[in-house]
């Protein structure tokens, strides 16, 4: 058999004419992979009460340690909140608020739209120290200059442009206050146009804040490629998180409470073709609390705490002098059958559960857990009424000292209905009262 030898410099050649010819096929099929991770209608929940473990979802705690998983694997992250993180108006709620905007500023997020929620402390309240991406592209605040266009460029070259649009007819207040407001169509198109005339972005994301069907309609201008959605009006809504892809577009939003991360990842191919796989990630058990954060949710239950100990001397002072509830202690007399059947349920220690948990200064907390809180008469503290403590007969059948003393008024308190308030689907989701009446039947 006859070798052939071939000179080096012939090698050599050969492998530049490959790399010549295969190199830009090679090319033609790269793609660039970004993430957009998504939140929103967080709704004041810093953390899950944990009086469920189906609710056991959700919080900044857990949230933080995500992300920063998220960011450990993937360079190229975009994080984007939707609004409505604040709740209706109250003296915790208002501390509530601004831990979640300092959590906000710690998670470094890229953009957030104002929810029409995030307006109830007032403009001037989004206007502080915290470093909070505000995006607001269709209207103007009287006391905030927000962004309209936010632009983004990743490692991997992807340029991604982000506008915020809300639905005027869910930010009336906006106008009251001397701010304006336009269409968001109309709007969104000015201002796209204006993008690709200039910054030229591989991606144009928008953050809606209005109804679902609404947005969905956004997704139809030109040269849109995502609308991420959000908008709650209530903490036990049930918020659809199906997808919607059309034209190489896609639509999604985030679910309630923050109990779920939005997890979207995009590939670009050379074309400017995408390619949207999409998921909801549970923020549950399985995800560890991130220690940071837990230092920051012990501030905060720091000045909760506070806050219940600087209003007990007027609680004190608004309490009726006239006493209305009689107390388990005087049901036991007439009704000991059904004292036992209480005694043995977990009823009887609610309020143990709370001090387990270090949450007996939590008025959210009080509000299910013992006697009468929020009235005049009712539970004030551990000290001034421990007979109040847990969640006891007349929660349910109502004040009932009148009754015990012989001078009963006719009672109209339903106690079927009584149930209702409590066993909401935050704290008790599977809740159904024939079954549930079972465990306490007296």
């Amino acid at each position: 058999m006859q070798i052939y030898l071939i000179p080096k410099n012939w090698i050599a050649t050969f492998i530049f004419l490959a790399l010549m010819i295969f190199t830009p096929l090679f090319a033609k099929n790269t793609s660039r992979e970004i993430i957009i991770i998504y939140s929103g209608n967080t709704l004041g929940e810093l953390k899950p009460c944990g009086c469920d473990k189906e609710e056991d979802q959700g919080g900044f705690e857990r949230r933080s340690t995500y992300l920063k998983q998220v960011f450990a694997t993937s360079k190229n992250v975009l994080l984007v909140d939707t609004g409505d993180n604040f709740k209706e108006p109250s003296r915790q709620g208002k501390i509530k608020a601004h831990y979640i905007m300092e959590a906000i500023s710690k998670l470094k997020y890229d953009a957030v739209i104002p929810g029409d929620k995030d307006l109830v402390y007032g403009e001037s309240f989004l206007n502080n120290k915290l470093k909070i991406p505000w995006l607001l592209s269709n209207a103007k605040l009287s006391k905030n200059d927000l962004s309209k266009i936010k632009i983004k460029k990743l490692q991997n070259g992807v340029t991604i442009a982000m506008l915020g649009l809300i639905d005027p007819h869910l930010y009336s207040g906006i106008k009251h206050n001397k701010g304006s407001i336009t269409d968001s169509k109309e709007s969104a198109q000015k201002l796209i146009k204006k993008l690709k005339a200039s910054a030229s972005p591989d991606l144009i994301v928008l953050l809606t804040h209005m109804k679902r069907e609404k947005a969905i309609s956004i997704l139809e201008l030109s040269g849109v490629d995502v609308v991420i959605n959000g908008h709650i009006e209530n903490d036990t809504d049930i918020i659809d998180m199906t997808k919607i892809e059309t034209q190489g577009k896609i639509f999604v939003q985030p679910g309630p409470r923050g109990q779920k991360m939005g997890e979207l990842i995009i590939s670009i191919d050379h074309k400017g073709e995408k390619l949207f796989k999409q998921r909801m990630v549970r923020l549950d058990s399985n995800i560890k609390a991130d220690p940071e954060m837990v230092k920051w949710y012990k501030n905060y239950n720091k000045e909760v705490e506070a806050l219940f100990f600087d209003s007990l001397a007027s609680r004190r002072t608004k309490s009726g002098k006239q006493k209305i509830y009689a107390s388990e202690q005087a049901c036991i007399n007439c009704h000991p059958n059904e004292h036992e059947s209480w005694k043995k349920s977990r009823h009887s220690h609610a309020y143990e559960t709370l001090n387990r948990v270090n949450k007996a200064f939590d008025p959210e907390c009080l509000e299910c857990h013992v006697t009468g809180w929020g009235y005049s008469e009712g539970f004030i503290s551990e000290v001034d009424t421990p007979d109040l403590k847990d969640v006891q007969c007349e929660v349910c059948h109502g004040p009932r000292l009148d009754h015990v003393n012989g001078s009963e008024q006719k009672n109209t308190f339903d106690a079927k209905k009584a149930c209702k308030h409590c066993h909401v689907k935050n704290h008790s989701p599977n809740f159904n009262y024939l079954k549930y009446w079972e465990k306490i039947k007296h």
